[in-house]
């Protein structure tokens, strides 16, 4: 085979509504400054950031997306951007409670806060501080990077120096985080089995390698039906294991970790599974299709994560 995809690595951009996250994300793709509109939902954009691959999830601000989306996704991340206009202060309060909500979800990821609008007439940088109650992090968080910048994304100011400092943190951290994968599955959205790989101590009637997948499938099928087109399932807990599932137009990967496991960087391991099969090499899903079943390489699975995420993943025995 060729070489894998380079991973991506899960960022939210959370704020309320027109703090400017979208604009900063289309800065981040052109260089420049230009009129959007507020996000509705989610959107995503891939981009290279100071040598980094990341995945950027503009959540939108509005309450009924913040109530709708930002706890899954804020918990599966890898990082934290939270967006603030420094020059509304009208709103600065309940900006402060939901940024304390998504550090409850997420307790361990980077944070960068953005006071954007910094062009403007705005709050002095240590009033701003002692309003976000940013002093009490290193008490509640103790092994979290944070920082908090003033920028402008009109004019461009600070955004190289916050994004030095924010890809570093990344790095840093995603360095010291693994998970025990206990199993892993491959399978096509109808819910047939590509590639199935079970390690924990189980009998197989427990979890039996062909059940799973339809059993996943048809769990993300009733979600995405109650919350629609951008909804479905991203993870589920049980009392022993977490799952982390990651889905594409073809393809649902699902991995299954111990309680222990950082739930942001599974989901980053099977993102780059279903990348490398369904956008890098689309070609592998007929190449191993033999007589209307998939038989890839018995140790297919196995080899990608010990060769790609070797520092972060351990296979259980």
């Amino acid at each position: 085979m060729q070489g894998f995809p380079r991973k991506r690595i899960p960022i939210v951009i959370v704020g309320l509504e027109f703090a400017g996250k979208t604009s900063f994300v289309l800065r981040l793709q052109t260089g420049e400054f230009g009129k959007t509109v507020p996000t509705s939902g989610l959107d995503t954009e891939i981009l290279e950031i100071q040598g980094n691959l990341f995945q950027l999830f503009d959540l939108g601000g509005h309450e009924r997306f913040r109530e709708m989306f930002w706890k899954e996704y804020v918990k599966l991340s890898q990082g934290i951007v939270f967006m603030i206009d420094a020059n509304d202060l009208e709103k600065l309060d309940t900006a402060v409670e939901w940024l304390w909500k998504c550090l409850k979800w997420n307790p361990e990821a980077p944070l960068m806060i953005l006071a954007n609008k910094a062009d403007l007439t705005h709050i002095e940088l240590p009033k701003l501080i002692d309003k976000v109650k940013l002093r009490r992090l290193p008490h509640q968080s103790p092994t979290r990077s944070f920082q908090i910048f003033e920028i402008s994304v009109k004019t461009g100011m600070n955004i190289d120096r916050a994004l030095n400092w924010f890809s570093q943190k990344i790095a840093l951290s995603i360095a010291k985080k693994y998970i025990k994968v206990e199993g892993i599955y491959l399978f096509l959205r109808t819910g047939v089995p590509i590639v199935s790989h079970l390690f924990m101590n189980q009998p197989e009637s427990a979890m039996d390698n062909d059940i799973v997948p339809g059993f996943l499938n048809a769990i993300n099928e009733f979600a995405s039906g109650m919350m629609g087109s951008t909804g479905g399932l991203d993870s589920l807990i049980t009392e022993n294991y977490s799952i982390v599932m990651v889905k594409r137009e073809k393809l649902l990967c699902a991995i299954i970790t111990d309680k222990k496991s950082d739930l942001s960087l599974a989901r980053m391991v099977a993102e780059s599974v279903v990348t490398h099969l369904e956008e890098t090499f689309p070609h592998q899903l007929t190449k191993y299709q033999i007589n209307g079943k998939y038989l890839f390489p018995e140790n297919f699975l196995v080899n990608y994560l010990q060769q790609e995420f070797k520092e972060n993943v351990v296979i259980s025995t």
